[in-house]
């Protein structure tokens, strides 16, 4: 199948590549490479340099490379940096998404996997969450996050033949099986990255946060390996051929506070602790925590990959490429 991957030279998108072409699926990436790296664009694959705003060069590559399906992961995602910059998060997350079903239906392409977010859940006091929680995202990331799914099943209304699968990200850690994929932006901003770079710069980690509603006063999150997030989006294709549509949460269905994670950390690495807490990030919920009951009963997902794995592939990647 020929797949446009959007995003597919940052994190995730590069992951997926790897996996989408180890399966012999024709894989076109599409990405304007403001937070992507042209070490992680799979020498396989197509690549075509522009933005999801361009609608003209996505209806040009859309006819190109006679597109079947596309895994949509272009998208501004740091929750700190959207409070603070709202706009830029609209138009690159809603503009772009319209763009990219609009240009869907010009074409014929009725194949969709999105990359939405456990951010629109808000801060839910109930946890684990399920699919049909309340959505009450806290900040606007997870705003255009639950807008692109709305609007995707609103293709789905005016589109018959349409048909896409909702991905629910919760926290995405580790680099690729193989090595050769991974996180590889400077600074980064999950927590994961942020442990391994104090560790090989020997600095201090700072947690931000420790008045929040958990067992340690640090948030708590569902952490999930990149490749088992891959495997996810692969899954969702062959269920896109076989049935209708779906949303699902993608998680492990066990949570950890960013202490607990620092602590296994420090465990499994053999390093000294070295850090200091810091304020509360600005729309941070308490707790992010799924059930995963529909992804693994629907799309026969199942992660296997446990935190020490995400932690140790994680500190390996940077290590070798910072």
């Amino acid at each position: 199948m020929n797949i446009l991957v959007t995003g597919g030279a940052g994190y995730i998108g590069s992951v997926t590549v790897e996996k989408l072409i180890d399966k012999k699926h024709n894989v076109i990436i599409y990405d304007d490479m403001s937070t992507g790296f042209s070490k992680l664009i799979h020498p396989k694959a197509k690549f075509v340099k522009a933005s999801i705003l361009n609608y003209k060069k996505l209806i040009e590559t859309f006819k190109k490379y006679k597109v079947q399906a596309v895994v949509h992961l272009a998208a501004k995602i740091i929750v700190p940096e959207s409070v603070s910059k709202p706009f830029e998060y609209f138009e690159t997350n809603v503009d772009g998404t319209i763009n990219i079903l609009k240009a869907m239906n010009e074409c014929d392409v009725n194949k969709i996997v999105f990359a939405s977010s456990a951010a629109i859940y808000g801060n839910i006091k109930k946890v684990p969450i399920s699919e049909d929680e309340t959505k009450d995202p806290v900040n606007p990331y997870g705003q255009t996050k639950l807008i692109g799914e709305m609007l995707i099943k609103n293709n789905a209304v005016i589109n018959n033949n349409f048909k896409y699968v909702n991905l629910r990200f919760f926290n995405v850690a580790g680099a690729s099986d193989s090595g050769k994929y991974g996180m590889l932006k400077p600074n980064p901003s999950l927590l994961i990255p942020r442990i391994s770079d104090s560790f090989i710069k020997k600095t201090i980690f700072f947690i931000y946060g420790n008045h929040y509603r958990t067992i340690d006063k640090t948030a708590l999150r569902d952490y999930v390996d990149v490749n088992d997030i891959a495997s996810a989006i692969l899954l969702s294709i062959k269920y896109l051929d076989k049935n209708g549509c779906g949303t699902f949460n993608l998680g492990t269905g066990k949570g950890y506070t960013v202490k607990q994670v620092y602590d296994v950390a420090i465990e499994t690495l053999k390093m000294k602790p070295n850090f200091v807490y810091k304020s509360n990030r600005p729309g941070d919920p308490d707790k992010l925590l799924t059930t995963n009951k529909l992804a693994k009963s629907k799309l026969r997902w199942n992660p296997i990959h446990s935190i020490k794995k995400m932690i140790t592939s994680d500190f390996k990647f940077r290590n070798r490429n910072l």
